[in-house]
C-alpha cells in the first residue's frame, strides 16, 4: 500500500519540519531540520540529562520556538510526562509557581528572560519547588546575579547553560553548571554536544587555536 511504499522510500536527511526564525539579522527566514538532526539530538538530550519515562516537564515557550523540541522529544521518546504551560499565565507568577508544585515538575528548560524574570519578583521564597531537579536555559545570556537567586532556592537541582542556533536543531554545546559564579561573571557556553564538532574563528573568520578568544 501507499504508506508501506512510504516508509521504505524514507530516508533521515528527509525534511521533518521547518522554523521560522529572524535570528540575528532581523530578516524571517526558514530553517529546515532533517529527522536525523532530531534524533541524535534528542537521544544526547535524554543521555546527558537522565531523562526517563518519570520525568515530568514544564513547557514555556510556543511549539514554533526551537527550545519547544527539547520538551516534545523527550516526551515522545521516554513516554514522560509535559504540562504545556499557557502563555497568558507567565503574567502571573504565583500561578506558574503553583503549576510546578501542585504538578511536581521535575524539569524546566526556559529562556533566561522568564527564569530572571521569576527570580527579580521574589516569589521564588514562597515556593520551595521540592521537585524540580533540572533547570536548562538556552536562546539568551542568563546573568549570573538571577541565577544565583535560583541556585540558593535550588542548591541540590542541576542548573546548565545550553547554546545553539536554531540551524542545529537548538543546541551545539552545553555547561552543566558545577561551581559558584559571581554575580558579575559570564557563564561559559561550555563544550560540544555529542557528535558536534565546534570551530571558533577570530573577527576575520580565521580558524582559532585554544586559549585565544573568538567572535561570535
Amino acid at each position: 500500500n501507499l504508506i508501506t511504499k512510504a516508509k521504505e522510500k524514507h530516508i533521515d536527511t528527509n525534511l521533518l519540519y521547518v522554523l521560522f526564525t529572524s535570528g540575528s539579522t532581523g530578516i524571517p527566514k526558514g530553517v529546515s531540520i532533517a529527522h536525523k538532526s532530531v534524533i541524535d539530538y534528542t537521544f544526547w538530550v535524554c543521555e546527558t540529562f537522565d531523562f526517563d519515562e518519570n520525568e515530568i516537564l514544564a513547557n514555556q515557550v510556543q511549539f514554533y520556538f526551537d527550545v519547544s523540541v527539547s520538551d516534545i522529544m523527550v516526551t515522545v521518546f521516554k513516554g514522560a510526562t509535559l504540562h504545556i504551560i499557557p502563555n497568558h499565565i507567565f503574567a502571573f507568577p504565583a500561578k506558574v509557581l503553583q503549576c510546578l508544585e501542585q504538578e511536581k515538575v521535575s524539569t524546566i528548560f526556559w529562556v533566561p528572560s522568564v527564569l530572571i524574570y521569576f527570580a527579580n519578583e521574589k516569589g521564588l521564597k514562597k515556593y520551595p519547588l521540592n521537585f524540580l531537579k533540572k533547570i536548562l536555559f538556552a536562546g539568551e545570556i542568563m546573568p549570573n546575579k538571577q541565577l544565583n537567586i535560583w541556585r540558593k532556592h535550588l542548591p541540590q537541582s542541576l542548573f546548565a547553560n545550553l547554546y545553539g542556533p536554531t540551524e542545529i536543531t537548538d543546541v551545539c554545546t552545553y555547561y552543566i553548571i558545577n561551581r559558584p559564579f559571581k554575580d558579575d561573571e559570564l557563564l561559559p557556553i561550555g563544550k560540544a554536544c555529542k557528535n558536534t564538532e565546534l570551530l571558533v574563528f577570530d573577527e576575520n573568520m580565521n580558524y582559532i587555536s585554544t586559549k585565544e578568544i573568538g567572535k561570535k
